[in-house]
């Protein structure tokens, strides 16, 4: 390639840098009448202020629970026991199924117990 064309080429890229940046700020986009507000941000906020206040938000997905779900077990507990099924094998692994014995689930039940039991003997 020689010097002109080079030149030529780095010009026509500069010129074309220099007019994308010149313009990266302008909106020019035409949007349909559908999509335009006639509503000012101020009413948009206070109408906003006043659904939370009258508990008329869409949460969307999120779901509020107002009781306790599952099993009331403190964390010693739960931890105790998944512990103990592991060691006495009562959790299945991939896609073994298996039904736990009763000496299992007694052992299991044992451990979550004492885990309660732990933080009383130490008081």
């Amino acid at each position: 390639m020689n010097t002109k064309t080079l030149t030529v080429a780095l010009f026509a890229a500069f010129t074309a840098f220099t007019t994308s940046a010149a313009h990266a700020g302008e909106a020019t986009y035409d949007y349909p009448a559908a999509y335009t507000s006639s509503v000012s941000r101020a009413e948009v906020r206070q109408a906003a202020i006043d659904a939370r206040a009258n508990d008329q938000v869409d949460h969307g997905e999120m779901s509020f629970v107002a009781e306790a779900v599952g099993a009331e077990l403190t964390r010693a507990q739960v931890r105790a026991e998944t512990l103990e099924a592991i060691r006495v094998g009562a959790i299945s692994r991939g896609e073994q199924n298996f039904t736990p014995t009763e000496a299992q689930l007694q052992s299991i039940q044992q451990a979550g117990l004492r885990a309660l039991a732990l933080p009383m003997a130490s008081l």
